[in-house]
C-alpha cells in the first residue's frame, strides 16, 4: 500500500494490520481446506467408480451369457442414481444390447456437457468376451456442494473479520487508546504550564500497566515542575549576571577607548612641548634684545650695527616662532580630527596614507623614550570610504601592543607600518622585530581579557576591541603571524568601501 494511503492513526493502522493478517490467515486455511476437500472428493469419486464396476460387471456379464433381458435391466436399474445418469451395454460385437437412463435424462448421450463417460469392461465367461458398459457420469451435485462450501467459507471470513474488527475497535479503543489520549492531554497541559503549582497530578484509576504509567508520569511531571521553578530562578540569576557582565564589559571597553584617547592627548601634549618651548624661548630672547635696544636708544648710543643686529634676530626669531606655531597648529588639527573620528565613529572619505600618518604622528612620543624605530611604508592615493576612527584605534592598539609586549625586555628594534591596495581591498601590516608571541598564545590573543600583563596594568581588551572593530564596522579580517624570538606581523584586510557605504 502506498505510504500516502496508509491511515495516520495508530489505532487505524492496527485495525488494518489485524484485518489483513486475519484475512490472509483465513484465506490460507480456506485454500488448504478446499484443496483437501477437492482431493477427498476425487478419491471418493474413484472409489464410487470402483464400487460401480464391482456391482455391475459380473451380473451384467452373466445376464448377457444367458441372455436374460429382465435380469439385465434390473441390474442396470439398480445402479442408476447419484452420479450415474445413464448406462449403455454393448456386446462383444460392439452392438448395443440395453440402455437405461434416469428420469429427465432419457435419450441423452454419454459425455454431454456437465457429464463425463467411462467404460466398464465386462469379465470373460468361458474365455469369451462379453462386451462393455458405457457409463454416463456427472459430478455436478458434488461440485455444487463444494462451491457452496467455499462460498460459506468466504462469508465466514468476512463475518469473522468484521466481528474481530468490532471487538478490537471497542476493546483496544476503550482499554488503550482512550487512556493514552488522557495521558497525552495531561502531558500537553503540563507542558504549557509556567509554574509548578499549575501542574495537577493525574488520578490513578486502575491498578494495571496504565495505572503504573500514570504514577510514573505524575512523578516525572512533579520533578519537572520542581526543575522548572529552579530553572526560572537560575534563568533570572543568569540574566542578571549577564546584564552585569555586559555592563562591566561595556564599561571596560569604554575605559579602553578613553585610555586610547588619553594616549593621544598625552602624545599631543608631548609633541606640543617642543614648538611651544621654541616660541617661549624666542619670545624671551626677543624681549631681552628689545630691552637692550630701548636702553641704547635712551642713552643715545644706538648705532646702525646694533639696529641691524636687532632686525636680523627679530627676523630669525619670527621665522622660528612661525614654524613652531605651524607645527603646533598641525598637531592640534591632527589631534582634533583623530579625536573626532575616535569619539563619533562616523563614516567619511579619506586618504589611507594620510590618515595613518596622522595617527602615527601623535603616538611617536612613546617611541622617543626608547630605542625603537618607527618605519612607515604607506602607499599614497588609496581612497577610502570607511570609518577612520575605528581604523585609527586599531592601528594605535597594535602599535602600543608591539611596544608594550613585543619589546618587553628588548631594548632595540623596529616597528613598521605599511599599507597597499590590492583590488577593492586595502592591506595594512603592523610588524615588529620584537620577541614574538608564544605558539600556545596565538589562538588566544584576540580573546577578551587575555593578557600576559595581568596585574601590571593590562586589561586584555586592546586586541579584542581591535578584532571586533575589524570584523564589525570595518568589514574586514585580521590575522597574525609570529615566530618566537623574531617578531610578529599583524595583517588587516579591509574593503576600501566599508559595508553599508554609499556607492
Amino acid at each position: 500500500m502506498p505510504r500516502h494511503l496508509m491511515p495516520q492513526s495508530v489505532k487505524n493502522r492496527l485495525a488494518a494490520l489485524l484485518m489483513v493478517a486475519m484475512t490472509c490467515l483465513m484465506c490460507v486455511f480456506g485454500a488448504v481446506s478446499y484443496y483437501l476437500t477437492e482431493q477427498r472428493f476425487e478419491q471418493d469419486k474413484e472409489t464410487a467408480k470402483g464400487l460401480l464396476r464391482q456391482h455391475l460387471s459380473l451380473p451384467v456379464s452373466r445376464a448377457l451369457w444367458v441372455y436374460d433381458e429382465d435380469r439385465l435391466n434390473a441390474a442396470l436399474d439398480s445402479a442408476l442414481g447419484g452420479s450415474v445418469l445413464g448406462l449403455i451395454v454393448y456386446d462383444d460385437a460392439d452392438k448395443e444390447v440395453a440402455r437405461r437412463w434416469l428420469t429427465g435424462h432419457a435419450g441423452g448421450q454419454p459425455g454431454v456437457a456437465a457429464s463425463e463417460g467411462f467404460t466398464i469392461d465386462l469379465p470373460l465367461i468361458s474365455e469369451r468376451d462379453m462386451g462393455r458398459i458405457q457409463v454416463s457420469w456427472s459430478d455436478a451435485a458434488q461440485k455444487a456442494a463444494l462451491n457452496l462450501t467455499l462460498a460459506r467459507a468466504i462469508l465466514e471470513i468476512v463475518l469473522v473479520n468484521l466481528l474481530l474488527l468490532g471487538l478490537f475497535w471497542f476493546s483496544v479503543d476503550r482499554l488503550v487508546f482512550r487512556r493514552v489520549g488522557l495521558l497525552q492531554h495531561a502531558l500537553d497541559y503540563a507542558a504549557t504550564r509556567e509554574h509548578a503549582a499549575d501542574i495537577v497530578p493525574m488520578p490513578v484509576s486502575y491498578q494495571d500497566e496504565f495505572g503504573a504509567l500514570t504514577h510514573s508520569i505524575n512523578v516525572i511531571t512533579q520533578r519537572l515542575g520542581t526543575e522548572l521553578e529552579a530553572g526560572r530562578e537560575s534563568e533570572e540569576e543568569a540574566r542578571a549576571a549577564l546584564t552585569n557582565l555586559q555592563n562591566a564589559q561595556d564599561g571596560l571597553v569604554q575605559a579602553e577607548k578613553m585610555a586610547s584617547l588619553g594616549r593621544l592627548v598625552a602624545g599631543v601634549a608631548h609633541e606640543l612641548n617642543t614648538p611651544i618651548g621654541n616660541i617661549v624661548m624666542v619670545a624671551s630672547t626677543q624681549q631681552e634684545v628689545a630691552q637692550h635696544l630701548a636702553r641704547a636708544l635712551a642713552d643715545g648710543a644706538l648705532t646702525r650695527t646694533s639696529l641691524a643686529t636687532f632686525v636680523d634676530k627679530t627676523t630669525e626669531g619670527a621665522g622660528l616662532m612661525l614654524r613652531s606655531a605651524n607645527r603646533a597648529a598641525e598637531l592640534i588639527q591632527n589631534f582634533k580630527q583623530v579625536a573626532v573620528d575616535q569619539t563619533t565613529d562616523q563614516m567619511r572619505e579619506f586618504d589611507l596614507a594620510e590618515q595613518l600618518g596622522e595617527v602615527l604622528s601623535i603616538i611617536t612620543h612613546v617611541l622617543a623614550k626608547t630605542s625603537i624605530m618607527l618605519e612607515e611604508h604607506l602607499e599614497p592615493g588609496i581612497a577610502m570610504y570607511s570609518y577612520p576612527g575605528p581604523l585609527g584605534q586599531v592601528i594605535t592598539n597594535l602599535v602600543m601592543n608591539a611596544i608594550t609586549h613585543g619589546f618587553d625586555g628588548k631594548q632595540t628594534g623596529t616597528i613598521s607600518v605599511g599599507c597597499a591596495r590590492q583590488g577593492d581591498y586595502a592591506h595594512i601590516t603592523v610588524a615588529d622585530t620584537g620577541r614574538g608571541i608564544a605558539p600556545n598564545n596565538l589562538n588566544k590573543i584576540f580573546d577578551p581579557f587575555f593578557t600576559t600583563k595581568l596585574g601590571q596594568g593590562g586589561t586584555g581588551l586592546g586586541l579584542h576591541i581591535s578584532h571586533n572593530m575589524v570584523y564589525g564596522p570595518l568589514g574586514g579580517r585580521i590575522s597574525v603571524q609570529s615566530t618566537l624570538g623574531v617578531g610578529a606581523t599583524f595583517t588587516l584586510i579591509i574593503p576600501c568601501r566599508a559595508p553599508g557605504g554609499a556607492q
